[in-house]
């Protein structure tokens, strides 16, 4: 083992800046997405960690000063309290409320929060339909917003809705809503404990926020992860009403983060892959808005950190679309060569090393991998190094061949 720990916090920072800019700096910056890998490091399950985000602090510790990564992914994962409070449905998460093993992560659920006969309700006001349908039906203990009607405005109908606040099973949802915002500042604070362990560490921090594609705010939360590439063909205008209002949904969120001071702005992409919708569709529904909100993240001072999941090799001329060296562009499945090919003068990439070779091969066959991507995807700069999905347990002999092979091996 070889791992050296002698940068301090300007160095790496200005390590990943080059690579976000399109240049070489001293060597390959190294990011993986780490995510309970850090709860394993703390000798902790996950149904622990996900209780109490505070126990994950030696992991973090320990993890940074053992493994010198020069950005650092939080990890703390969906916070278990809340969702016991809230009774979610959305998720399913280790613990005897779900049955999910003890060390096992949490799993989305895809679900239907809105049918197809309520797009006109909600294209009419979408925050009324998410206050009364969406959450009571993501959330059992928040049933009793249904009952609520926040339409009436006009004199003796206005005071007569506020009956329904005497309600028990309302009172009850309200009384939820308190607790749960309680446990929401906790969970925050936790997570901020573990930024300070990591700029102890002299790691600089990745996205401390986030913001959905348009298109994945309709389909992963309201409308359902299938039936929506359904509804691009039987109510394709519907389809694109909805996505124009997350995209102002998502536009205003932006402009929140903004003050939070983080650099980046992680971007999950769920639903544009090769596999679930054809370039004409993305073109169509996926890539506009998603642009639109890249462009505003970019406007506010930030960096868009895009993570490209599923198989995205008929997207890459697409991806050119946006300011040369202001976004990273994260991969789990392609063709790193041609994306580098593709993408190399106007964002920075990384990702695509295969988490599984982390976990099941052998460090011959990491130090292999990682070489190879090394040799493809390193000159000329804009590289990071990183795994193709968050990285949640590990086994040792590996991730100290794929650290040594890139602090060594990546050199400019």
């Amino acid at each position: 083992m070889a791992l050296t720990t002698e940068n301090n916090l300007e160095q790496r920072i200005a390590r990943v800046d080059a690579a976000v800019a399109l240049r070489e700096g001293d060597r390959v910056p190294m990011a993986p997405k780490i995510g309970m890998a850090y709860a394993q490091t703390a000798g902790i399950d996950r149904y622990e960690a996900l209780n109490d985000a505070r126990l994950l602090r030696p992991g973090v510790e320990k993890f940074l000063q053992t493994y010198p990564c020069d950005l650092f992914w939080a990890g703390s994962g969906y916070p278990i309290p809340m969702m016991e409070t809230l009774g979610t449905t959305a998720i399913r998460w280790p613990g005897a409320t779900c049955g999910v093993p003890l060390n096992q992560g949490f799993q989305i659920v895809d679900g239907t929060y809105m049918e197809e006969d309520e797009y006109d309700e909600f294209l009419r006001d979408p925050s009324h339909f998410c206050m009364t349908k969406v959450f009571p039906r993501k959330h059992k203990k928040l049933a009793g917003l249904a009952k609520l009607n926040f339409h009436e405005v006009v004199e003796f109908g206005h005071y007569a809705s506020m009956a329904a606040f005497a309600d028990p099973e309302v009172r009850q949802a309200l009384l939820t809503l308190m607790f749960a915002g309680e446990q929401a500042v906790e969970w925050q604070r936790n997570s901020a404990l573990l930024r300070e362990t990591a700029l102890a560490c002299q790691t600089p921090l990745g996205a401390l926020a986030g913001q959905n594609a348009p298109y994945d705010m309709l389909a992963d939360n309201i409308r359902g992860f299938l039936n929506v590439p359904m509804d691009l063909y039987e109510i394709p205008e519907k389809v694109t009403a909805a996505i124009d209002i997350m995209t102002e949904y998502a536009l205003q969120n932006v402009r929140r983060l903004k003050n939070t001071g983080s650099k980046y702005c992680f971007m999950p992409l769920h639903g544009g892959t090769d596999d679930f919708m054809s370039l004409e569709d993305y073109r169509t529904f996926y890539w506009p808005s998603l642009r639109r909100v890249m462009e505003e993240i970019i406007d506010c001072g930030m960096i868009p950190y895009v993570f490209c999941e599923g198989k995205y090799d008929t997207r890459l001329e697409v991806l050119r679309e946006v300011p040369r060296g202001k976004v990273i562009y994260m991969f789990e499945q392609v063709d790193i060569a041609r994306a580098k090919a593709v993408l190399g003068d106007t964002a920075c990439i990384c990702g695509n090393l295969p988490t599984s070779l982390l976990l099941y091969s052998k460090p011959h066959e990491v130090v292999d991998e990682t070489r190879r991507l090394l040799d493809t995807c390193a000159p000329g700069g804009g590289f990071l190094m990183d795994c193709s999905i968050v990285l949640d347990h590990y086994k040792e002999e590996n991730l100290e061949a794929w650290f040594d092979t890139t602090l060594q091996y990546g050199r400019y």
